[in-house]
């Protein structure tokens, strides 16, 4: 039974000539293949900076499986699957219009605000006003007094919070503590801090999607938890039941047992979320300069299309027969039914490209404006071959036509 497996010295050999086959694949790129991957690579990217920003890991799962799918299908043959999912890919881009709206108008959003700066405002905070926030936070649990303090990161919060007031106050402890006294009319609303200032508070949030894991909390807690799912805002909560603060990135939330852990966590997410020193740079910065990982990423993917979609799939050729069109014929001239006016032209390109070529896309066109009553002896050029642009021509017969004309040849 283990007849058919390898030996040593095969696999030995497969080893061996693997550098040459990659140094062959790398030689068979050429400069449009380059410019193609380039191209690719950089709509991969922005698809993922569309996912980074909104949060939509959903959006990437659906679109891997979907083209896995049309992968399978189209690599095996299964007749039953592509005629499901290809017309499904077809209204692909409505249904993802349709179903992915508000991530795409909040994608949109950030994008035109040029990365302006609501965090850009909260790297100015000093020291002092962090341990202000601090302190204040720590009083509250040990009075048993709730609250929820957003700090916002570089995406927008507009469209997720409502209600609120403005205020625009300086960052003080009595403000902090009037704020979410009981007898408060915005206690139980959330506080939205930009640098150094009180920007508005009484605000409501979205309550988390998934929070299983946290059911025995309340709905201070799931707001909490809800405007950190949904942007890179960091969030800080206070229990007024068990007297526990507690932080939320990403959707997470983590218990804080000290002021001096919440004062490095507040330090350290402005520290990942934005060099000071490029943060007004903008959105040229961002998207040419950092996004590292994102880059490498896009540029593996579209380099890993190109070679099983287009460096795998080979060069294929195909020979079509086609009539001859003659344009500007003269109105009194038909052409004689006895005249050979069939070419074969013969057509080269990617497996995917030539099994989807019909006949009707290729042309052999000859200009009669000059044809005489009689014989007409043309000779055939690959002007006049007519072809789509991904197509390459390899060969066309016959080279030279002999058209017979019927008529006086008299124009009118």
């Amino acid at each position: 039974m283990f007849n058919n497996l390898p030996n040593s010295t095969d696999l030995m050999a497969g080893l061996w000539s693997l550098p040459s086959q990659v140094t062959s694949t790398l030689l068979s790129i050429s400069v449009r293949d380059i410019f193609d991957i380039i191209i690719v690579a950089a709509c991969i990217y922005l698809v993922l900076i569309f996912i980074k920003q909104t949060r939509s890991n959903f959006i990437f799962s659906a679109i891997v499986i979907l083209l896995g799918i049309n992968f399978i299908s189209q690599k095996f043959d299964l007749a039953l699957t592509r005629q499901i999912f290809e017309p499904l890919l077809t209204f692909f881009i409505a249904i993802f219009v349709v179903v992915f709206q508000p991530e795409i108008r909040k994608f949109f959003k950030w994008f035109s605000a040029g990365r302006k700066t609501t965090f850009a405002k909260a790297l100015s905070l000093p020291e002092e006003n962090t341990q202000t926030i601090v302190r204040s936070v720590f009083d509250m649990a040990k009075q048993r007094i709730g609250a929820i303090i957003v700090l916002p990161g570089q995406y927008p919060l507009d469209d997720l919070i409502e209600g609120g007031f403005p205020l625009d106050g300086q960052i003080s402890r009595p403000l902090i503590l009037s704020i979410f006294d009981p007898t408060s009319p915005g206690h139980d609303g959330a506080m939205l801090i930009e640098g150094s200032r009180i920007k508005m508070f009484g605000l409501h949030l979205p309550l988390a999607r998934e929070f299983t894991e946290y059911s025995r909390v309340g709905t201070r807690h799931r707001a909490t938890a809800g405007i950190t799912e949904k942007t890179d805002a960091l969030a800080i909560v206070v229990s007024e039941e068990r007297g526990e603060v507690s932080v939320s990135q990403d959707g997470n939330l983590k218990k804080i047992a000290t002021p001096e852990e919440l004062a490095n966590i507040i330090h350290k997410f402005a520290d990942d979320e934005v060099d000071s020193s490029n943060k007004s740079k903008g959105l040229a910065h961002y998207f040419l300069i950092k996004n590292s990982t994102t880059k490498i990423i896009a540029l593996v993917l579209s380099v890993l299309f190109w070679f099983f979609l287009v460096y795998t799939a080979g060069v294929v050729k195909n020979t079509y027969s086609v009539p001859v069109e003659f344009k500007y014929l003269k109105s009194d001239m038909t052409i004689s039914a006895n005249s050979q006016s069939t070419v074969k032209i013969t057509v080269m390109g990617s497996n995917k490209d030539v099994a989807n070529l019909k006949q009707e896309d290729v042309h052999a066109i000859v200009d009669a404006s000059k044809f005489n009553a009689g014989e007409n002896n043309i000779t055939i050029n690959k002007d006049n071959i007519k072809i789509p642009s991904y197509i390459e021509l390899d060969s066309f017969t016959p080279k030279n036509l002999q058209i017979t004309t019927i008529g006086s040849g008299v124009a009118h």
